[in-house]
């Protein structure tokens, strides 16, 4: 089930995260500096301000506001960074948050001032402090006390508007239940598309989820929205036990975030396959042992399906975008590239394909590494791993730079193209990060090696390196928590990855959807995992082909192109 999408609308949110097990994220005075000095820096490079904070000793407030869509690409550089220093100064290892942040929108000046009282007051709620102010880590604090706030808050609204004495008689009164009440309604905000326009609405009541829709399908969407199982067996007058049961059988998850139930299933070792879409807001996660029966997988030499002979010829038609729609975006990224904004970007298209063949035939002949069958709506027959876990080694093979296997001297053209090695580099090195993040003695093994794969009629070299990493002992225990710190996987965004991917979702023409996302199995054991390139979607009874490249400023539009079209194919 996709979790709860998260709003990442322009404006003001109230963000929380916590300690993994409720463990203290600041130890000393020095570890509340650090973090206060990473989220300003964070605030200089994605333009936001910080309005107000309150850092307690295993969790933290804080009030922002961005002017763009990139709240989750700004939290993850603050949680990252911090997580990096907190675990080397504190000589530990393993997961260090709980999970992803938990972030609400704020969609009136009124509730801003109420969430302002409620930041304020968590330290006199927890006995440390008796008035606003007195607690030495927010921002009332500071001006309180005529300290120098941090640059990140110099427009914060409490500094323009509050004084020592306005401090307590505006902020410092109690919150009334009916303010509480505000702030518990806020939690079932989400948000609502209409004709390319976004907007903030509350959630539905449970009388509206279960009016003429299919039973279980309405429990998901209410668990979506915040309800939990109890609230749920209430309305429907049966048991938690019932809504339970229905929710493990179904494959709907009662957290609203999946991460959340890989790190479950991992610390039971329990069996499970996840997909995750390219930016992250559809996750599918569930035991192999209640796998869907229209889902089938190949990694390697795992598989749930059986191998079947190719037995009638095949048709296969492409419509692709034209050459100059092609240059004009590529014309766009080297301006971006120029500027400085990206070094390497992912371009990719959509092309409309015809043939005689199903999705799940084309599926099952296929010839790949790494393939997925999901219910008919797309398939996927990718030559790319994305991580393996064995032991307590992660590995990522990051594959960038292709050729036509039959043009003369292939490998040593390849192998010496100033611009496919800029393009190669610049990806090892954005891995080598990437692994950094969750494991230690990180390690480039093999770099630049070549293989062989099959592309429909052609054949092609593809250029691929070897990373790996050490992780702690009880990776298996944080396994969601890991890979939502690896995501989006770099190969199919770019580097810088934040930028990049602000300027991917400018310059596409479409929604990836899950293609470029990853899917993967945990055995109990090990884990292995695909990225989904080679892609095949249905929509509206039609097929689709999702295909792309990556473009440095030494690329040429023309070959470009090219190899975009030799990426659409039927590998059989």
């Amino acid at each position: 089930m996709p979790r709860r999408p998260r709003i990442d609308l322009a404006g003001y949110h109230h963000v929380i995260n916590r300690g993994v097990n409720r463990s203290d994220i600041f130890v000393v005075d020095g570890d509340y500096e650090v973090f206060l000095g990473i989220v300003c820096k964070a605030c200089k490079a994605y333009a936001v301000v910080l309005h107000d904070y309150c850092l307690m000793s295993n969790h933290f407030h804080l009030l922002v506001e961005t002017s763009r869509e990139n709240l989750s690409l700004f939290m993850k550089h603050i949680n990252s960074n911090y997580a990096i220093y907190a675990n080397k100064k504190q000589k530990r290892s393993g997961h260090f948050w709980q999970g992803r942040f938990y972030s609400r929108y704020i969609n009136s000046e009124a509730y801003y001032y109420t969430l302002i009282r409620y930041i304020e007051k968590n330290p006199i709620e927890a006995g440390l402090a008796s008035r606003v102010g007195e607690y030495p880590y927010t921002l009332a604090a500071l001006i309180a006390n005529g300290q120098t706030p941090p640059p990140c808050t110099l427009h914060s609204k409490l500094l323009e508007e509050l004084d020592y004495e306005n401090i307590q008689e505006m902020i410092g009164v109690a919150l009334n239940d009916e303010e509480l009440k505000t702030l518990s309604e806020i939690q079932k905000q989400k948000v609502l598309t209409q004709d390319g326009t976004k907007s903030i609405a509350f959630s539905k009541t449970l009388g509206q989820h279960f009016r003429r829709k299919e039973r279980n399908h309405a429990i998901s969407l209410a668990l979506q929205d915040g309800y939990t199982q109890a609230n749920i067996a209430k309305h429907l007058g049966v048991s938690r036990s019932l809504i339970s049961k229905i929710v493990k059988n179904s494959g709907v998850f009662s957290t609203p975030d999946p991460y959340k139930e890989m790190d479950i299933l991992g610390k039971l070792r329990s069996p499970f396959l996840f997909v995750v879409s390219y930016d992250q807001s559809k996750i599918f996660v569930q035991a192999l042992d209640k796998l869907d029966k229209d889902i089938y997988y190949k990694l390697e030499d795992w598989r749930n399906y059986p191998v079947k002979k190719r037995t009638k010829d095949f048709t296969f038609s492409k419509s692709p975008v034209a050459f100059s729609t092609y240059k004009k975006a590529l014309d766009t990224i080297l301006e971006q590239i120029r500027s400085g904004n990206t070094y390497l970007l992912n371009l990719t298209f959509k092309t409309p394909i015809e043939t005689n063949y199903s999705l799940k035939e084309i599926f099952t002949h296929a010839r790949a590494k790494f393939k997925l069958y999901y219910k008919d709506e797309f398939i996927c027959f990718s030559p790319e791993r994305f991580v393996e876990i064995e032991g307590n080694t992660i590995a990522t093979y990051p594959m960038k730079g292709t050729i036509d296997a039959n043009t003369p001297q292939a490998k040593e053209k390849i192998l010496v193209d100033k611009k496919e090695m800029a393009e190669h580099v610049m990806i090892v090195d954005l891995m080598r990060n990437d692994l950094g993040i969750v494991g230690s003695k990180v390690k480039v093994e093999k770099f630049r090696y070549v293989e062989k794969i099959k592309a429909g009629k052609k054949e092609l070299l593809q250029v691929s390196s070897k990373i790996t990493a050490k992780l702690p002992e009880d990776w298996r225990d944080n396994i969601g928590s890991l890979l939502s710190q690896l995501l989006p996987a770099g190969s199919i965004t770019g580097t810088p990855k934040k930028s990049t991917v602000d300027i991917i979702n400018k310059v596409e023409n479409f929604d990836r959807g899950f293609y470029t996302g990853v899917f993967g199995v945990f055995d109990g054991k090990s884990l292995r995992s695909g990225v989904m390139i080679r892609f095949i979607e249905k929509e509206k009874g039609k097929l689709y082909y999702k295909s792309g490249g990556g473009i440095t400023i030494d690329s040429d539009a023309r070959s470009e192109y090219e190899e975009l079209l030799d990426k659409i194919y039927l590998p059989f």
